[in-house]
């Protein structure tokens, strides 16, 4: 069956009629005899079909190889930076990837050469060692020479214009086409997809190279944008020499795959209660309009084979057909609905005693909930409530005459009987209560720790995630193998910073403990510290998207050991020894290092409890220098003391008022840098025009400080003209 979530591999299963298409894009490919570098752009947006198509192009291209010599058959590259992202830098990872494919070619004259150039020629970018397999092998006889390395791209004694001139030489005389395919570029971060560009328009712009560059154009501009703060579009423009759009699909066609999901769902209706005429009159006047592409056809049937198979002997198919695409594409239009019954149900007796005020005030609210629709437009939403309601007629149209009865509602099981309309919401959950068969599929999840990752992030964009840490009681983990223990730790502590803070008080408790609670719950399944301590280290390790919550974790780790001290308990029965504590803390201080050196760390939203962390548990000095370098600039001066300033400046937006107690913030920023050789840089940053383009927040952050420093600074208002 075809599936609508999944891309397509091959000609044979185009149901979109796009096959022509990707012949005719690959043959341009093929057939693009320019020597220089091109790139080819494939536009659309998220579940249009990219995919698809590059997997018939990929098809086609390797059709088309078979009758070419070996000595001219293509090279092809397909990259996918989306299984890069997030781990070591992209344009490393992507060349790796090219002088493999390069060098397991068995047709590429000057093979060895050719690789041996380009890992040289991105040496100079990724500053790392050509990797042994790559390097050129030595004469015999040069081995009896003084030695010469050149492992790194500096080393090589060679100017860089002149490596990549050699191998633009190596490569122009090929018979051989290298074709590059880059997908899935819009799922990476933005600075990442910003690589990707500079990638193809400067490091990898080799001769009889030919890029194709598939990903969404809104998206990507907003992503550069985010980055630079402008340019996107200019810059896709300057690097996509040849763009296309990814054809769009044929109301027939979709209509198609349409119907072919559905008839599984079809054959478990019961017997005589499809009503093939309210279908199509629900269908062609509002449901065709929920349909853009192949994925929202997949939500849709998901959603339905899901809810219909639990409520199909109560409920009458076609209205929760048509109930089911609200849920899915108008969630708020759903709850609306879910949450006003006596506006929707079809009490005759009241519809005909309605005054003109009444049917009025009755639209405006239904009206209201109509609007909530942030993806479907508001007609076809409100032609699929009159269907499911038919009540809703004399709102809307007060002189078309209509026939309906409670008693033909209920006995057709309509949603529009009162007696039936909760039955319609039986599977509706409350805002994110997560069921306990979730809950244990997603605990089983961590049998793979990545799937378990994405598990708890999803949990968090769907604002459940502190719903989830809530359901770890302490009897649920008991429950989990050891050797899941592991991957739960990690991700905990690897997505910690991303969750909401939570709120703590007398029975409930902040995210950062929950978090402490569920990870101690888990190493004390071990008995052995050396088993903890290692649980805990690899964590920190291998964190990559978090540092604020591994250091509360060693943290409270810390507090513990020293009651433990106080107490005097058994080192036997401590969780932790002093070394092992030690190694931990200094774990977080390469962590904050590894922020630092990647320009992470001045915008963590917990900058100065990370400051001090390093102060105390790292080389204090280090700390300070990284300090003097962020003040160095205005963005960064600005950013130190936004964090050194926060209590200050949420008191000055919520209170209105000064503190006397501020000056001790002067004593924490005392720490790490002298007050007073910030005060000549904080003037000038508070009297030029930089100061206008700061958001509240950060001005204030200026001025408590230079108030706090008695400072004399004067702004000087500019001029205005009548």
């Amino acid at each position: 069956m075809f599936d609508a979530d999944r891309p397509i591999t091959s000609i044979t299963q185009d149901k979109l009629n796009r096959s022509e298409f990707a012949r005719y894009l690959a043959r341009c490919l093929l057939d693009h005899n320019n020597p220089e570098s091109l790139v080819v752009g494939l536009y659309g947006g998220w579940g249009v079909g990219k995919t698809s198509i590059i997997n018939m192009m990929v098809e086609e291209l390797k059709f088309a190889s078979t009758n070419l010599p070996d000595e001219e058959k293509p090279i092809l590259l397909n990259f996918s930076p989306w299984s890069y992202s997030g781990q070591q830098p992209l344009v490393y990872s992507f060349f790796r990837r090219l002088s493999a494919t390069l060098r397991n070619e068995t047709n590429l004259e000057n093979k060895e050469r050719i690789v041996h150039l380009l890992e040289l020629y991105v040496s100079f970018f990724t500053q790392k060692p050509i990797p042994k397999v790559y390097r050129e092998r030595e004469h015999w006889w040069k081995k009896w020479l003084p030695r010469h390395h050149d492992h790194y791209g500096w080393e090589s004694g060679r100017d860089l214009t002149l490596v990549k001139a050699e191998l633009n030489e190596l490569l122009k005389n090929q018979k051989r086409k290298i074709i590059i395919i880059i997908d899935n570029i819009s799922r990476i971060t933005p600075e990442e997809i910003k690589h990707i560009f500079q990638i193809v328009k400067s490091m990898g712009d080799y001769s009889n190279t030919t890029y194709l560059l598939a990903f969404d154009k809104t998206q990507v501009i907003n992503a550069i944008n985010h980055v630079d703060g402008e340019g996107g579009e200019a810059l896709i423009e300057k690097v996509v020499q040849l763009p296309f759009e990814v054809p769009s699909i044929a109301p027939q066609d979709l209509e198609g795959i349409f119907s072919d999901r559905l008839k599984p769902i079809l054959t478990l209706v019961p017997e005589d209660a499809w009503q093939p005429e309210a279908w199509a009159s629900l269908y062609y006047s509002s449901l065709k309009f929920f349909f853009n592409h192949c994925r929202d056809i997949s939500r849709y049937v998901n959603a339905l084979n899901f809810g219909y198979t639990r409520l199909k002997d109560v409920v009458n198919p076609v209205d929760f057909f048509a109930l089911t695409a609200l849920e899915v594409f108008a969630p708020q239009v759903y709850q609306g609905v879910r949450n006003n019954k006596d506006l929707f149900t079809d009490l005759m007796n009241h519809v005909y005693l309605q005054t003109s005020d009444d049917c009025r005030n009755e639209r405006i609210r239904c009206d209201e909930i109509i609007a909530r629709s942030d993806r479907i437009e508001r007609e076809p939403v409100r032609e699929l409530l009159i269907h499911l309601f038919p009540r809703l007629l004399r709102i809307y149209h007060p002189e078309q005459a209509y026939y309906h009865t409670e008693a033909l509602a209920r006995q057709q099981k309509r949603i529009c009987s009162p007696d039936l309309f909760d039955v319609y919401f039986r599977l509706s959950m409350p805002s994110g209560f997560i069921p306990h068969t979730e809950f244990e599929t997603i605990l089983k999840l961590a049998s793979n720790p990545e799937a378990f990752d994405q598990a708890l992030a999803r949990l968090n964009q769907d604002n459940r995630i502190l719903q989830f840490l809530n359901q770890c009681d302490d009897s649920t983990l008991r429950k989990i193998p050891f050797e899941q223990s592991q991957a739960i730790i990690n991700a905990l502590l690897d997505n910690g910073d991303l969750f909401p803070p939570g709120i703590g008080g007398l029975l409930s408790l902040d995210t950062t403990t929950h978090i402490h609670r569920i990870v101690q719950a888990l190493l004390h399944q071990f008995d052995n510290s050396e088993i903890r301590v290692a649980m805990l280290q690899k964590a920190i390790k291998q964190a990559n998207k978090s540092l604020a919550i591994l250091i509360h974790e060693v943290s409270a780790e810390t507090h513990e050991h020293m009651i433990e001290n106080t107490i005097n308990m058994p080192f036997h029965i401590r969780d932790l020894t002093d070394e092992q504590l030690n190694h931990l803390q200094k774990d977080c201080v390469l962590q904050i290092k590894h922020w630092a050196s990647s320009n992470r760390l001045s915008t963590h939203p917990k900058l100065m409890t990370i400051l001090k962390t390093w102060l105390t548990w790292g080389d204090p000095d280090e700390c300070r220098n990284f300090v003097v370098d962020m003040t160095s600039t205005d963005k960064g001066l600005v950013l130190f003391l936004q964090a050194a300033l926060e209590t200050a400046i949420t008191q000055t937006i919520t209170r209105y008022e000064k503190n006397a107690s501020w000056l001790n913030y002067l004593n924490d920023i005392n720490q790490f840098i002298s007050t007073d050789l910030l005060k000549a840089h904080a003037t000038l940053v508070f009297e030029n025009g930089y100061f206008e383009k700061l958001s509240e927040r950060e001005q204030l952050a200026i001025i408590i400080y230079l108030d706090l420093m008695k400072s004399n600074a004067v702004k000087e208002l500019p001029k205005t003209t009548n």
